[in-house]
This record gives C-alpha cells, sequence and structure tokens, in this order.
C-alpha cells in the first residue's frame, strides 16, 4: 500500500501501521482525532467471525464509521453502531457499497440500465435484503 500511494503521489498525510491483534487497533483508535474516519476493509465479520477491534475500543468523538462487510456477523458494524448516540457517529453499513457493485455488474453484463439511486435501486435493495445472510 505505501508503495502504491508512493507511485501515485498526493499530499494527504499518510500513516501505516501494522496492528496484528484488535488490542493494538484500540490502541489506535484511542489516537484517531475527532471526525476521523475509521473503516473495517479487513473481511472480519464477513470471511471470518469477529471485528479488527475488540468490544472495549472507544471511536473518535463526530467520527464515520464505514463497514465494507455486508454480510457475515458484522460485529465491527454492531460495535460502532452501539456507540454511535454517544460518540455522534455517522455509520454506513457496508450494505449500499454491495448492491450498488452488484448492480453495475448486472448492468454491464446483461446490457441494462439500473438506476444507482432513486426508487427503483431502493426497491431492488429492498429485495435483495430480504435474503441477506
Amino acid at each position: 500500500m505505501k508503495e502504491l500511494h508512493h507511485r501515485i503521489g498526493g499530499d494527504v498525510p499518510v500513516e501505516y501501521h501494522h496492528v496484528p491483534t484488535p488490542e493494538q487497533s484500540d490502541e489506535l483508535l484511542k489516537r484517531l482525532r475527532p471526525g476521523s474516519l475509521v473503516i473495517n476493509a479487513t473481511g472480519l465479520g464477513k470471511d471470518a467471525p469477529g471485528s479488527p477491534l475488540t468490544d472495549a475500543a472507544v471511536f473518535p468523538q463526530n467520527g464515520l464509521v464505514w463497514e465494507f462487510n455486508y454480510r457475515g456477523d458484522l460485529v465491527f458494524l454492531k460495535q460502532a453502531r452501539a456507540q454511535q448516540q454517544a460518540r455522534n457517529l455517522l455509520v454506513e453499513d457496508g450494505w449500499i457499497y454491495f448492491i450498488h457493485g452488484w448492480t453495475r455488474v448486472v448492468a454491464e453484463v446483461f446490457h441494462v440500465n439500473i438506476p444507482v439511486r432513486g426508487p427503483k435501486f431502493d426497491e431492488l435493495s429492498r429485495i435483495a435484503a430480504a435474503v441477506r445472510s
């Protein structure tokens, strides 16, 4: 990731941390400033049970929390929602991200126009959610 960022350039500061345990992730989370973005892009909660954080983790005040996963036990999403009011978090579920990607592939393969927002998109999402695991 560091090499990729170096190649594309840019002036946004990026820090890289290897955090093999949830406790280490919790410690990094404590250092984030209010309003920070926290994303679970690990697959934990979808491909394997659990979360990259412990239940003792504290999300940044006024933060944005995005769970990329759309199925599985979604522990990270549940942890964020448990703190949503107290920490004033904006919590995004990976479901809409999944539906958007899925509809783009279907539209491309079958050469059909599928809207990316609005009533028809909402209906597709509702239908898919009915079988969500």
